[in-house]
């Protein structure tokens, strides 16, 4: 292409910005638009949620799985049952290609079980990466069928290349379990960045339950410095994707939760009379995920959090 004059060559600039602009924009929509909006009517299914990640549904229980130009990351395999399903998925985005690794988010079992099925299908010899007290707990728990961990990470993260993708993981605290481990694929400027935050954050749900084992105090602390990363798309093992305001909002609810139960608390009020009184104030959050199903109990547990019982790990 020959330019006349230097007016030529700003125009051409500025066409080329302006293009660029909207792919960057139209990238940002597909991978943030997915074309799920209910709840799960099928056991299992996948769907991509950016360039070469992909999440794998088993009924309530999400994971992610991305593709490098090496082979494929499998993240928690969840259950026996689920990594059935979870090897026909890869095999159907990714035919043909080795798993390279697998990655365990924590080590609670509802996540880590299930390698031994992926590496029937793709190898004995597949490295098994999650944080440090993931072994320790593992071992502990002595189950001889959840493959233990081979590569360990500590509470400093470690960032990891596969190919030609990085994967960063990141320690952010004990709110659900000091073994978490945060997923981060830093974007660029035609893909967003993107996290996988596994059970401390949900889009729009209450929490599990009376929140057994929750330090709500560190776990609100987690979610806060979870915002400090840079990324603009969220995966959680627990629903659909969503962003930043997604984790503002879930942030929003469990401050709003333990302001008053602490509230009640001052006032003299017993466990069952604040779910009565707590119950009316927060009627905003009906229409979030589990709400009929666990509110009540979400209230139980934030009382009995504000009782006095210190966060720690």
């Amino acid at each position: 292409m020959k330019f006349e004059n230097i007016t030529q060559i700003k125009v051409f600039i500025v066409i080329l910005i302006a293009a660029l602009s909207v792919i960057a924009i139209q990238a940002a929509k597909t991978v943030t638009k997915v074309d799920i909006v209910s709840e799960p009517t099928v056991e299992n299914e996948w769907f991509k949620i950016a360039e070469n990640i992909y999440q794998f549904r088993y009924q309530h229980h999400y994971t992610l799985f991305v593709t490098t130009s090496n082979g494929v990351v499998a993240f928690d395999p969840l259950s026996d049952e689920a990594a059935e399903h979870y090897v026909k998925a890869i095999k159907q985005v990714a035919p043909g290609q080795p798993l390279i690794a697998i990655i365990y988010t924590h080590w609670h079992i509802d996540h880590s079980s299930g390698a031994r099925v992926l590496m029937r299908a793709f190898g004995d010899h597949i490295p098994v990466i999650a944080h440090e007290r993931t072994l320790l707990k593992l071992k502990r728990w002595n189950d001889p069928d959840i493959v233990l961990p081979t590569k360990l990470i500590g509470d400093k993260g470690e960032a990891l290349r596969f190919g030609n993708m990085d994967i960063e993981l990141n320690y952010i605290g004990y709110g659900h379990t000091d073994t978490l481990l945060v997923a981060r694929f830093p974007g660029s400027f035609f893909s967003p960045g993107l996290v996988f935050v596994v059970d401390f954050a949900n889009n729009d749900a209450v929490g599990w339950q009376d929140l057994p084992g929750w330090y709500l105090g560190e776990l609100i602390a987690m979610q806060q410095r979870l915002l400090k990363l840079d990324f603009d798309i969220v995966a959680f093992g627990h629903g659909l994707p969503g962003d930043k305001s997604t984790i503002r909002r879930q942030t929003g609810y469990y401050l709003n939760l333990i302001t008053q139960a602490k509230l009640v608390l001052q006032q003299g009020l017993t466990e069952d009379e604040a779910v009565t009184h707590i119950a009316p104030r927060l009627k905003r959050y009906s229409d979030w995920r589990f709400y009929n199903k666990w509110f009540h109990l979400n209230i139980r547990g934030a009382y009995r959090w504000a009782q006095g019982i210190k966060d720690k790990a």
